[in-house]
């Protein structure tokens, strides 16, 4: 069973409650297009997603077997866009080769339900995203990144699943890489427009990872603006801490950590006024 993709030291990853029924308006193609980056891709995805939900439209009865048919959805969305796992891929990729993680094949199948008003819950655990659907016939998990045996509706092994989950064990696929640990140990809900906040936490990473430190300074604030977490938390202390051993020029450094430091205050800020 694959995992969520580590690069370098960091994980890279990766929906709320709705009615069961018909399509209710939910803007699919606006929250498809706020994943993606290129125009170019934008147009083209959009397209190709709007097409992939009108075969399944032809095919949705919500007064037959509601498990079959998000089983069905599964597997075309697989058989469709999520072709290879790769830790790396961004949305854009998804769709123009076919390479995903995670959070991309979650994202997708979390469009999908939306489109068909079909409750779920997307869920991050340290390491890993998963959804949980809830239908007629009763609870469904969905792992993207397993293909093969992603699909569980048998009670017994969902239970056995999130048990495993929660662990929140770094399952290591290079050992010649150094791998980060969390002190902190995640089991939340996140909506979709959180979810957006992890696409930019993922490119934080990848940054980092890549040496960019700047670039992902920019993508770290960008992700804590949409979806503050302990996650971003520790790692905006890691990117800290990198900068200040960094060979970057006294200004950049400065620069970038004023970034930081004021993205965490402005989070506070708003976690105090919320509450």
């Amino acid at each position: 069973m694959k995992r969520g993709g580590f690069i370098g030291i960091i994980l890279l990853l990766t929906g709320a409650a709705f009615a069961n029924g018909v399509d209710n308006g939910f803007p699919v193609d606006t929250y498809l297009k706020s994943f993606l980056t290129s125009n170019d891709c934008k147009s083209k995805s959009v397209s190709a997603f709007d097409a992939f939900l009108t075969k399944l439209d032809k095919k949705y009865n919500p007064a037959k077997n509601e498990t079959a048919f998000v089983r069905s959805v599964f597997n075309k969305t697989h058989q469709k866009f999520l072709k290879r796992f790769a830790a790396y891929a961004t949305l854009d990729e998804t769709f123009e080769t076919g390479s995903y993680n995670c959070l991309t094949g979650t994202i997708l199948l979390s469009l999908s339900l939306h489109h068909f008003n079909i409750r779920h819950q997307v869920i991050e655990t340290n390491y890993h995203i998963f959804i949980l659907a809830e239908t007629k016939d009763g609870q469904i998990l969905l792992e993207a990144t397993d293909p093969l045996n992603g699909f569980v509706s048998d009670q017994h092994e969902i239970e056995a699943r999130i048990t495993t989950y929660k662990q929140n064990q770094i399952q290591a696929q290079n050992a010649n890489k150094s791998y980060y640990r969390f002190s902190f140990e995640l089991y939340n809900t996140v909506s979709i427009d959180e979810l957006r906040g992890l696409v930019f936490y993922n490119k934080a990473v990848d940054s980092f990872n890549h040496g960019q430190l700047h670039v992902a300074v920019d993508n770290l604030v960008k992700a804590n603006a949409l979806y503050s977490s302990f996650r971003t938390e520790e790692f905006s202390q890691i990117l800290l801490l990198s900068l200040q051993q960094s060979e970057l020029d006294t200004k950049t450094k400065e620069n970038c950590m004023h970034a930081i430091l004021s993205s965490k205050q402005k989070t506070l800020a708003a976690f105090v006024a919320a509450n």
